[in-house]
């Protein structure tokens, strides 16, 4: 848990690195909104009969105009906005390095990974062809010493018109010895390139797969259980679970997200912020310990 000292120092930075991204966001439309309005002026002066024919009269008043509309509101909600980027590559990283210190552990951190996509394409819970936009990325070792990464990520398609996005979330991946290979989801179907499934009819609460010609296994009752207990929280609106050999995949989409952006913050939201990052930890310990019995 935080102090008040602790607060004071972190919420001052925190307040900087929220001022530097809004100053920068309110450049780039007052940038906008400088061009809109050159661009009209020198349409006015190249053109200057242009509204005296009806033909044409139209023209700048509607394109310019909504452009010019667009930039005036962009540039006045900049003033107000709030980005998630100060909590992303700032104040998750600093409740972090606090739980590393008071923990003795060694988690580490990284903002915003770029080309970070293997992790879906090998747990085969999501298309393949999804654009991954990782915010977050926390990699660490269970107290029985299994490897584990925790991201905040968005998946999404798009053909040209229009764009899905097949999860938003957290998204788990626990380095451990399977002995299954199973898919319990909420919706949709695997999508674990090289491996068959059926459906077990039987199951109500999940769409649960298992590869074909293989039967349903003590570990998959304890995993659909977890997920089943997981299912109690009223924030949770889907969950996804795979298996692969030496992984287990786990995906977790909210209601909303109990981390994105913090507008202000304060000890009783900092603590939040440490006990919901704890919560993750704690889970994957969890589905760590799943048979050893």
């Amino acid at each position: 848990m935080f102090n008040s000292r602790e607060l004071e120092v972190i919420s001052n930075e925190y307040r900087v690195e929220l001022r530097n991204q809004n100053s920068k966001l309110k450049k780039v439309w007052g940038f906008f909104l400088g061009l809109v309005l050159a661009i009209i002026i020198l349409f006015i002066v190249l053109f200057p009969n242009q509204f005296d024919k009806g033909g044409t009269a139209w023209i700048l008043p509607t394109y310019g105009g909504a452009c010019l509309l667009v930039t005036i509101i962009g540039f006045i909600v900049s003033f107000s906005y709030v980005s998630e980027k100060p909590a992303f590559n700032y104040l998750y990283p600093k409740v972090i390095e606090k739980m590393n210190l008071d923990d003795g552990t060694f988690m580490q951190y990284d903002s915003y990974v770029k080309k970070d996509n293997q992790f879906n394409k090998d747990g085969g819970l999501f298309t393949r062809m999804a654009s991954v936009r990782v915010r977050r990325k926390i990699e660490g070792y269970t107290s029985n010493q299994m490897k584990y990464e925790i991201r905040d990520c968005i998946m999404t398609t798009s053909n040209g018109k229009s764009q899905q996005t097949h999860f938003d979330g957290t998204y788990f991946v626990l380095y451990k010895p399977m002995n299954t290979s199973v898919q319990i989801r909420s919706n949709g179907s695997p999508h674990l390139k090289g491996t068959k499934f059926s459906r077990l009819k039987e199951e109500e609460s999940f769409k649960v797969y298992k590869e074909q010609e293989t039967y349903k296994s003590s570990m998959d009752e304890h995993l659909i259980r977890k997920l089943n207990d997981l299912k109690l929280n009223e924030n949770i609106k889907r969950v996804y679970l795979g298996t692969i050999d030496q992984e287990l995949h786990l995906a977790i989409w909210y209601k909303k997200h109990p981390l994105r952006k913090v507008k202000q913050l304060n000890i009783q939201e900092l603590n939040r912020i440490e006990s919901v990052l704890r919560e993750e930890k704690n889970l994957i310990a969890e589905f760590s310990e799943i048979g050893f019995f």
